[in-house]
């Protein structure tokens, strides 16, 4: 890279009025207070978090009902249904955290509800992607499925990969964005405040190094803060799925009229890439490549 690279980038900035940097900065420090203080107030007792805890506690108190009960009884199951449902009461309420995520694949895996088990592993594992429980017992359910499909070692598609930030935690990404965020406004804050003439005269080696350093700051919090506007706006527009029904055809277009584009129906617990999204069906990609159409009914967007 030479000094003429990046120069229009660094124009637009250098029009920017110190004052200005500053107040952007202060507001980025307001901001990252603002948020790490709701945090805390969402982790410590308040009126809807102290609601919460009852649901919670409802739902835990018949997850240990199930487990008293004789296995797969009609008893049991009713418990851990019960379990299940409490545990989303306690999702929609806004504890959304991989420890209600996790409860949730619990209760559903023992009532049963093997994709739905498995879907809410996959959220769990999504906020908490080094939790070795949660990835213990996503494999179990995944063990369960009763005719698996085989990922293909070569296909590196993006459905197959769904959203790749899922391997760094939620609040892990926040927190480079914020680091990232306030180390762009300070260099570039500390850079123009240098004297124009020592800048004029410094090597080109220590321009390019300073325009890179500034650039990956900006881009580092760009990344970050986008993945977690795309999780909170789009929650229910991911790339992947699992399939929460047994026996599901696998058609050739997007209607009952076309025929199945496989032999054997799938599995409830299947787990796919969705390639494009229609009224009441979906395109999906299975992991050995298949291709086709399901109504959307029959799976749950991860």
């Amino acid at each position: 890279m030479s000094v003429d690279h990046g120069r229009w980038i660094m124009g637009l900035l250098r029009r920017r009025k110190t004052a200005s940097i500053v107040k952007r900065s202060a507001l980025l420090f307001v901001f990252i207070t603002v948020m790490n203080h709701s945090t805390s107030e969402a982790e410590s007792p308040s009126p809807s978090s102290s609601d919460r805890l009852k649901l919670a506690e409802s739902a835990e108190a018949a997850y240990r009902q199930g487990l008293e009960l004789i296995g797969g009884s009609t008893d049991a199951l009713a418990a851990f249904r019960s379990s299940a449902e409490g545990w989303r009461q306690v999702i929609a309420a806004g504890g959304n955290g991989p420890a209600a995520w996790f409860n949730l694949g619990n209760a559903e895996l023992r009532a049963g509800n093997l994709g739905e088990a498995i879907a809410a592993y996959r959220r769990a594992e999504r906020l908490d992607p080094i939790d070795d429980d949660i990835a213990a017992n996503l494999a179990e359910a995944r063990r369960r499925v009763t005719r698996p499909i085989e990922a293909d070692a070569t296909d590196l598609t993006f459905a197959n990969l769904n959203r790749w930030w899922n391997a760094i935690s939620e609040p892990t990404r926040f927190n480079t964005a914020a680091i990232a965020w306030t180390c762009f406004w300070i260099l570039l804050l500390w850079r123009r405040s240098r004297p124009l003439d020592r800048r004029n005269t410094e090597r080109e080696a220590t321009t390019v190094i300073w325009r890179l350093i500034i650039i990956i700051a900006f881009v580092t919090g760009v990344l970050s803060a986008g993945t977690i506007a795309v999780e909170r706006l789009l929650p229910d527009a991911g790339t992947a799925g699992v399939l929460t029904r047994s026996d599901v055809e696998l058609r050739t277009g997007n209607g009952l009229s076309f025929e199945p584009a496989i032999k054997e129906p799938l599995s409830e617990g299947v787990e796919f890439g969705i390639l494009e999204r229609r009224p009441g069906w979906w395109r999906i990609r299975l992991p050995d490549g298949t291709g086709g159409w399901i109504e959307s009914k029959d799976g749950e967007s991860v």
